[in-house]
């Protein structure tokens, strides 16, 4: 009888999970083994996290850089590349979702979706500590670079550093979801 209701049950939230079981994604009890949760979560933490990293960058580095712009408005454009730096960010974890979106799919096993998550998180997570650190730096830029213009080169090398953090953890991100079966 039992494999009587398992075979009735509608195949449409069915999926592969740990020890190839079939585990029923639609309920609360199994959604830990599902595959298809543990890889959207990824996905999604990579883009929540780095569009907060990116805000934090910005809402930093803004109020600084427009100062700054009062102060000498030809060093404004100058300045103004820590605003992108933060920006790029958002853009990092949205490439890491979008790829950890397009691999879920019915055969994604449970190990493969945990690749995914580590990757929207090591995503993720990077972004919010170089969005802080691009804020940091970036508003340093913009007061130096107001004060000595011919300080900037030297000043936003700490800004390209901060950026470099979000780089690495991209690159590891994209490993890890790409290698996902």
């Amino acid at each position: 009888m039992k494999d009587q209701d398992r075979l009735s049950l509608p195949t449409e939230n069915l999926q592969v999970g740990l020890c190839n079981q079939v585990v029923d994604c639609a309920t609360l009890t199994s959604v830990t083994l599902c595959p298809t949760f543990w890889a959207g979560l990824g996905g999604g933490l990579s883009v929540l996290l780095s569009a907060i990293g990116a805000g934090i960058g910005i809402g930093i580095s803004g109020p600084a850089i427009a100062g700054a712009g009062v102060e000498r408005p030809e060093v404004m454009f100058k300045t103004f590349i820590a605003t992108i730096l933060a920006e790029a960010l958002a853009i990092y974890g949205l490439v890491v979702g979008l790829l950890s979106v397009f691999h879920i799919t019915d055969t994604l096993t449970l190990a493969g979706s945990v690749r995914i998550f580590a990757g929207g998180l090591t995503m993720g997570a990077a972004a919010l500590g170089a969005g802080f650190g691009i804020g940091t730096s970036g508003s340093a830029l913009a007061a130096a670079t107001a004060e000595k213009p011919e300080i900037f080169s030297r000043a936003v090398i700490t800004l390209i550093l901060a950026e470099a953090l979000a780089i690495y953890a991209l690159v590891t991100a994209l490993l890890l979801v790409l290698q996902a079966k």
